[in-house]
């Protein structure tokens, strides 16, 4: 029971100690980028710990994944910007929110 809620529990709650602390400390033009993949990585991990199943070893997927993860870090942290892309995610309806529920798909389905 425990490792089915408790672990993403503990991940939410550790999560959140570290931005907190890392909003606190960091200061300056790093400490946007910083915090923006410090929460990335969170979701990823909530995502991961919530995965219960066998874990699959196809590298094929998780590559695909992990290349859409770091596209959409450095989408978020400003790093990548191409117009036609932006105004096509403004249409859809992609923003912030949704980047971060991408997050924990991406976390969720790298083991699946």
């Amino acid at each position: 029971m425990f490792t089915r809620y408790g672990y993403p529990f503990a991940v939410m709650v550790i999560s959140g100690l570290l931005v907190r602390l890392l909003n606190s400390i960091l200061t300056g033009s790093l400490a946007y980028p910083l915090i923006t993949i410090v929460k990335a990585c969170c979701f990823f991990a909530l995502g991961l710990s919530m995965f219960q199943r066998k874990r699959s070893n196809a590298w094929v997927k998780k590559l695909i994944i992990a290349f859409l993860f770091l596209f959409f870090v450095f989408w978020d942290c400003g790093y990548i910007v191409l117009p036609q892309l932006k105004q096509a995610f403004d249409f859809i309806g992609i923003s912030g929110f949704v980047i971060y529920m991408f997050y924990v798909f991406c976390g969720y389905t790298f083991f699946d």
